[in-house]
């Protein structure tokens, strides 16, 4: 199935780049298989159904595609751990790499919502009219 959301070139570098891995670590075909950008996609367009309403040249699409890409990132957060080496060691040195994906999973779900309330802000204004909550009254006694 052909992208939707994230048609142009060069979307895999803006995974790897979000996630801090570099391509051998992240190969284009694991980000293109169906069960990350089609489902990323999938569960975008499910809390904007609406996004075909969106000017491909303004902001807002802008927040789409960074939507997708946060989704696919947070789909992608689990596996992470199995794919990047656990420790680095050189000639003269010797260092753990340890990145917590389960909270860099949590901050990529908090930025996906912002970024999605931006959006639906955006394209669905609340129109309340503005009451006041406070009356300004003189005191009445009853006798």
């Amino acid at each position: 199935m052909a992208n939707r959301i994230l048609t142009g070139l060069g979307y895999e570098d803006r995974i790897r780049s979000k996630m801090g891995v570099s391509d051998p670590y992240l190969p284009d075909n694991d980000i293109n298989q169906p069960d990350c950008i089609t489902v990323a996609e999938a569960n975008i367009i499910a809390q904007i159904p609406e996004y075909t309403t969106i000017d491909k040249e303004s902001d807002l699409w802008v927040y789409l595609e960074n939507a997708v890409v946060l989704e696919c990132c947070i789909l992608l957060c689990p596996s992470m751990s199995t794919r990047l080496p656990k420790k680095e060691s050189g000639e003269h040195a010797s260092y753990e790499l340890g990145t917590d994906w389960s909270k860099k999973k949590a901050e990529f779900k908090e930025e996906k919502e912002e970024t999605i309330m931006k959006i639906i802000d955006t394209l669905f204004p609340l129109n309340i009219p503005h009451v006041s909550g406070f009356t300004v009254t003189f005191p009445k006694r009853g006798w």
